[in-house]
């Protein structure tokens, strides 16, 4: 674990001094316990610091432990939970994510009303759950404005995120913070690493934050080759390490920056049949992700094409999931069958965003009809044009950079913003 800056003097085991979401988990079953504690084995920022059985253990321990969030069964032995809930909102300033088997609307409207932040159904999966939980710890109601966590400053100050680069960043900026962005396409062809450099500097441009292009395009990736980086260092210089193995020297010395734009690289193996170790370890991307996502506020993964365990841990992993097609028949159709496998892998489909690439009347099929078909709006619709992606990929200068003005560049611009926005009503698919 790194040592953060200002924390020389806290006890390393007090998970308050750390700087991380103190999480109580109010469950009977053992096995739905182990099941929590799993899932959350690789995210770094949130501690389990105590499991109560029953609602009297819940509320007795809330008071003792003080918890940032509570994780609670609506179905405890001795009492409702949602009773449970109301009591411990009612004593102190936590936050209550309720979980349930129950997915009718009803159950959730009254976990709602007794001072629930989140609604988990059950069975979830590690993005859920993670996700449910940092979205309940820094929340913004649009009605009342920032809430503040029981850790943070009063309403409306400044948050200090837990992580190697102290910073102090209002509630919602701490919201966005540390975001992973995978952009994957089903199809090979389709733009995907053009895309997700010009994402990722377009991204650097509008937060100044720290963004890195990881290239995990294990066979076949060439950011280097589109930001002009001559390097030999790679993702494969982190692999093998595990969750303990990864420090903060290993990371610098693996990345390098482009100095043009300011982000950082993370170069695909120099070796294509290092694939295969990922391929056979997809625990060691989660590794090396988890630990890249400590040092950058954004993460953009330009993620390989094949359905492996791997790719499944990227786009699991990530925060919004960029799913890049364009006008031909065979890329709409393998597109299609990304939706089908995401909902077999349990990968929600609320975090994609679909986005059209060379968009050109050329085609004969228009984005409507893409739309219609697999019932899902575009987030953002890229422009043709052939002859800028060709001459900036040719000479390593990403067109964001060359010809911020040019269409393409404006509409990469645009799916910035709508990524770095909060959550948008457009992005659940109509189902």
């Amino acid at each position: 674990m790194l040592q953060y800056p200002g924390q020389a003097q806290a006890a390393p085991q007090d998970p308050r001094a750390m700087g991380l979401i103190r999480l109580l988990i109010v469950e009977d079953h053992g096995e739905t316990v182990d099941i929590v504690r799993k899932l959350l084995h690789f995210e770094r920022d949130i501690k389990v610091i105590g499991v109560a059985r029953t609602g009297g253990q819940a509320i007795a321990m809330a008071t003792e432990l003080q918890p940032d969030i509570i994780l609670l069964d609506i179905n405890l032995p001795d009492m409702d939970g949602l009773s449970a809930a109301e009591q411990i909102v009612s004593r102190q300033f936590t936050r209550i994510i309720v979980m349930s088997v129950q997915s009718d609307p009803v159950y959730m409207d009254r976990a709602m009303s007794v001072g629930a932040r989140g609604y988990l159904v059950k069975p979830f999966n590690t993005d859920r759950l993670a996700s449910t939980i940092r979205k309940a710890y820094v929340r913004t109601d649009p009605q009342v404005g920032p809430q503040s966590s029981p850790r943070s400053m009063p309403t409306g100050g400044p948050v200090s995120m837990p992580g190697p680069y102290s910073q102090q960043f209002s509630p919602q900026q701490a919201a966005s913070l540390r975001t992973i962005i995978s952009v994957y396409s089903p199809k090979g062809g389709v733009g995907t690493s053009v895309v997700a450099a010009n994402l990722a500097i377009a991204i650097r441009q509008q937060t100044r934050r720290r963004v890195a292009l990881v290239d995990a395009n294990l066979q076949g990736g060439d950011a280097h080759i589109l930001l002009n980086i001559n390097t030999q260092s790679s993702i494969d210089d982190l692999r093998g390490g595990g969750p303990h193995g990864i420090d903060q020297e290993s990371v610098q010395n693996a990345v390098i920056v482009h100095e043009p734009s300011g982000i950082s690289l993370l170069r695909a193996p120099l070796r294509p049949e290092a694939a295969e170790y990922f391929n056979n370890t997809p625990d060691a991307m989660r590794a090396i992700l988890v630990e890249m996502r400590d040092h950058f506020d954004y993460l953009v993964v330009d993620t390989d094409t094949p359905y492996s365990e791997t790719t499944l841990t990227m786009l699991e992993m990530a925060d919004q999931v960029v799913a890049l097609t364009t006008l031909e028949v065979p890329s709409i159709h393998r597109i299609s069958q990304f939706f089908r496998v995401l909902e077999g892998v349990q990968v929600g489909t609320e975090k994609v965003s679909l986005v059209c690439n060379r968009v050109d009347t050329y085609y004969n099929i228009k984005p409507q009809q893409v739309e219609a078909q697999l019932r899902i709006r575009f987030r953002a619709l890229l422009p043709e044009d052939n002859r800028l992606v060709v001459t900036s990929v040719n000479q390593g200068i990403p067109f964001l950079l060359s010809q911020r003005g040019a269409p393409i560049s404006r509409a990469v611009n645009t799916l910035a913003e709508r990524l770095l926005a909060p959550a948008p009503n457009g992005r659940r698919r109509n189902t």
